[in-house]
C-alpha cells in the first residue's frame, strides 16, 4: 500500500514490534537531526551511515516526524536494482496517478513535475546496495536544476566503501555523518524511557546488561527487552528479573574496527 504523500509519517517501528516501547531521542539522533537540518538549508545531499542495529532507519522515522510539513518519499531498492526500478518507486511514493509510463524520458518528466512544486526530502534506505547505474540516476536527481529536492542516503558503515569508491557521490555528498551507538553514560536513563521494563532496574544492571551483551546497539536492546517481556508473560507467578537474565547470557564481543 503507498502511503499518500499529504498523510502524516507514522509512528517510528520498533524492532520486533516491542509492546510498551517508545520513541528516544539519544544523543546520535540529535546530532543526525543537527546535520539533516544544515543539509536542508542548502538542499544538497547528505550520507548517514551506521554499524547495523544503531538506528538509522528508525531515525529517518523520527526524522520523518520532525519535518512532517516536508513530503519525504522514501525508497528501499532491492540488490542490484535498475534506474527503472528507483524511478517507477519513485513514481509510487510521490502518489502520482496510473502506472508508471515505461517510457524513462516521460516518467522522469512526470517526476520532475512533482518535485518541481514544493521542497522534497528523498530518503534512499540500505543506499549501499544502489548499482553503478542507479547511482548514475541519483546524480541525475541532484543535478536537476527543476526539482527542489534534498537526498539524504542511509547506508551500513561496514559497507561504506561500495559508496565512497563512487565519484558521482564523492563530489556531490555535502555531509557524511556517523551515528555512534549510544554511550555507557547514556544507557541507564535511554531504557528507562525507552521501555516500562526497565524503569526499576539498578543502573549497575543495565550497564553491566550492555557490556556484556549490547554494546549501545539499539536492536540488541529491544531484542534484551523482548526476551525479558515474553519470560514474564510465561511465568507470570515468577517473572525473571533483569538479573537472572544477566546470569544467562553469553558475553558478546564488541564490534572491532
Amino acid at each position: 500500500m503507498i502511503q499518500p504523500p499529504d498523510a502524516p509519517p507514522p509512528p517510528p517501528p520498533h524492532h520486533l514490534s516491542l509492546p510498551g516501547a517508545r520513541t528516544v531521542i539519544t544523543i546520535a539522533v540529535r546530532a543526525a537531526a543537527r546535520a539533516l537540518d544544515q543539509t536542508l538549508n542548502t538542499r544538497s545531499m547528505m550520507c548517514l551511515t551506521a554499524d547495523p542495529g544503531v538506528g538509522k532507519t528508525y531515525t529517518l522515522h523520527l526524522l520523518r516526524q520532525q519535518h512532517a510539513d516536508l513530503p519525504t518519499p522514501t525508497l528501499l531498492p532491492r540488490p542490484q536494482a535498475r534506474p527503472d526500478d528507483l524511478r517507477h518507486s519513485l513514481y509510487r511514493r510521490l502518489g502520482l496517478p496510473g502506472d508508471p509510463p515505461k517510457d524513462p524520458g516521460i516518467c522522469d518528466d512526470y517526476l520532475r513535475h512533482a518535485l518541481a512544486r514544493t521542497h522534497h526530502l528523498l530518503a534512499i534506505d540500505e543506499a549501499h546496495q544502489l548499482s553503478p547505474a542507479c547511482i548514475e540516476y541519483v546524480r541525475y536527481l541532484h543535478d536537476d536544476p527543476r526539482p527542489q529536492i534534498t537526498i539524504l542516503l542511509l547506508a551500513s558503515h561496514p559497507r561504506l566503501k561500495a559508496l565512497r569508491s563512487q565519484p558521482t557521490l564523492i563530489n556531490r555528498v555535502a555531509t557524511w555523518h556517523h551515528m555512534e551507538p549510544l554511550d555507557a553514560s547514556e544507557v541507564p536513563t535511554a531504557m528507562r524511557a525507552f521501555h516500562p521494563l526497565w524503569h526499576d532496574t539498578p543502573h549497575h544492571t543495565l550497564t553491566r546488561l550492555d557490556s556484556l551483551w549490547a554494546h549501545g546497539n539499539l536492536r540488541r536492546w529491544a531484542a534484551l527487552t523482548h526476551q525479558l517481556h515474553a519470560t514474564r508473560h510465561r511465568h507470570p507467578n515468577h517473572p525473571a528479573d533483569p538479573e537472572t537474565l544477566l546470569r544467562h547470557l553469553r558475553p558478546r564481543l564488541p564490534r572491532t574496527a
